[in-house]
C-alpha cells in the first residue's frame, strides 16, 4: 500500500514532468524513490539528470485523480523550461499550495495554483503566445506568475495583460497581482535591473516591472519562498502580521498612507514578507515627504538577510527585523516551515487504500546515486 508521500511523489513528477532528485530530498528518501523505480512507476532521464512518470506510473495515476493533458519532449530548451517551472511547483507545493489542478476554473478553491503548461500545445492555446508559467489564487489575491531570471528575455506585456484577464474573468471581485519567480531574490533582481530598453511591443521583465500598475511580488524558489506562500495565502496577512507581531504596541497607519501597515513607536512600519518591493519604496518615499527619515520593515529571516538589510537598511531607508515565529504561526496556523507530505497510509476521497502493483525485478542497467532507476536515454 502506498504512503501519501509516495502518491504525492508520483503527482509532482507526473505534473512537472521532468524533477531533479535533489529537489525531492526534503519530501523523499531515497529508499522510497527506489520502492517506485522497481514497481517500474518512474524512470530516470540521464540528459536531464531527472525523474519521470513511466507510461505504467501514469495509467496508475489516472486509476485514482484526472490527470493534466500534457505534451512531453525531450528537446533541451523544452526540458530546460520544464525544470524552471518545477522550481516554482515545487516551492507553491512547500507552501502548502494546492497545485495538482487541471483547469483554470479549479483555482476557484484557495490556495490554488494551475500550470499555465497543462492548457499549451493541444487544441485551441488560450495563452498564446505569453510567457505566463501559472495562475496562482492567494487569499485574496489572484496572481499570474512568471519565472525571470538573467537572460530570460522579453514579453508583450500588453498580450500577457489580456490573458491574464481573460483566464481569470471568473473571479472579478479579487484583486489582481503580479508574481515573479525565480531561483532567487538576487536573481530575480539581476535581471529586472538590467537593461529596460523596449523593442517594438516587447519590453524586458525589468521595464514590465517599472511600468505594470499592478502589483508585482518576488518569490525565491527555495523554503524562505515556500513560506513566503503560506502566508500570501491568508487574507488581509499583512494587517493581521503587523497586530500579531507587534502586539499591545500595535498603532494603524494613517487612512491616507495605505503604503504603511502600521505606526510602531512613532515609525511608520511596512510588513515586506510579501516582497512588494515597490510598495515599500513607495512607503519610505511617503515617510520622507513627512519629514520621516528611515521606517521600520519586518519580513522574514531569509528576505531580511538577502535583500532588505543590504538594499535598505544599509541606506539608512529602514531599520530591518525578522518576524518571530510566534507572529507568523498567529496568522497561518502552521510553523514557518515548508510543508512535507506525511507517511501515512493514502487514502482515496472514498476513504479507499491503494494496493502497489506487482514490484518487478530491477535488471542490471545503471541507476542513479541513492536509487536503482532504470535510465531513460
Amino acid at each position: 500500500m502506498f504512503s501519501q508521500s509516495d502518491i504525492d511523489i508520483l503527482r509532482l513528477i507526473c505534473w512537472c514532468q521532468f524533477v531533479k532528485p535533489e529537489s525531492l530530498n526534503s519530501l523523499s528518501t531515497p529508499v522510497e524513490r527506489d520502492n517506485l523505480f522497481d514497481m517500474g512507476l518512474i524512470q530516470f532521464h540521464k540528459k536531464s539528470e531527472s525523474f519521470t512518470l513511466t507510461k505504467k506510473g501514469s495509467s496508475f495515476l489516472q486509476k485514482i485523480f484526472t490527470l493534466p493533458d500534457l505534451t512531453k519532449s525531450y528537446h533541451k530548451d523544452t526540458v530546460d523550461r520544464r525544470l524552471r517551472l518545477t522550481n516554482l511547483a515545487l516551492t507553491a507545493y512547500k507552501g502548502a499550495i494546492n497545485i495538482f489542478t487541471t483547469t483554470p476554473e479549479e483555482l476557484s478553491d484557495a490556495p490554488s495554483l494551475f500550470l499555465s503548461a497543462i492548457t499549451r500545445g493541444r487544441g485551441s492555446n488560450p495563452w498564446g503566445s505569453t510567457r505566463v508559467a501559472a495562475i496562482a489564487h492567494l487569499g485574496d489575491l489572484i496572481c499570474a506568475v512568471h519565472y525571470v531570471c538573467p537572460g530570460i528575455g522579453k514579453v508583450a506585456l500588453t498580450d500577457e495583460l489580456t490573458a491574464f484577464s481573460n483566464q481569470t474573468a471568473q473571479f472579478p471581485g479579487s484583486k489582481r497581482a503580479f508574481l515573479f519567480a525565480g531561483e532567487s531574490y538576487k536573481d530575480i533582481l539581476t535581471e529586472l535591473e538590467a537593461d529596460t530598453q523596449a523593442d517594438s511591443k516587447l519590453i524586458s521583465y525589468g521595464g514590465a516591472y517599472q511600468c505594470l500598475q499592478l502589483p508585482v511580488h518576488l518569490l525565491s524558489c527555495d523554503d524562505t519562498g515556500a513560506v513566503q506562500l503560506q502566508i500570501m495565502a491568508q487574507p488581509d496577512y499583512r494587517t493581521r502580521l503587523a497586530r500579531a507581531a507587534l502586539k499591545e504596541e500595535y498603532q494603524p497607519p494613517p487612512l491616507d498612507v495605505p503604503v504603511w501597515d502600521a505606526i510602531y513607536r512613532d515609525r511608520p512600519l511596512v510588513i515586506a514578507a510579501d516582497m512588494d518591493l515597490r510598495r515599500l519604496d513607495a512607503a519610505i518615499q511617503a515617510a520622507r515627504g513627512r519629514g520621516i527619515k528611515k521606517i521600520t520593515v519586518a519580513a522574514l529571516e531569509g528576505q531580511a538577510r538577502t535583500v532588505l538589510i543590504p538594499r535598505y537598511q544599509a541606506a539608512g531607508q529602514a531599520r530591518v527585523f525578522a518576524l518571530t515565529k510566534e507572529a507568523i504561526m498567529e496568522v497561518t496556523d502552521r510553523p514557518p516551515v515548508p510543508y512535507t507530505p506525511p507517511r501515512t497510509q493514502f487514502l482515496t476521497e472514498k476513504g479507499d487504500v491503494v494496493d502497489a502493483p506487482p514490484i518487478r525485478i530491477p535488471g542490471k542497467a545503471g541507476g542513479q546515486a541513492g536509487g536503482k532507476a532504470r535510465p531513460l536515454v
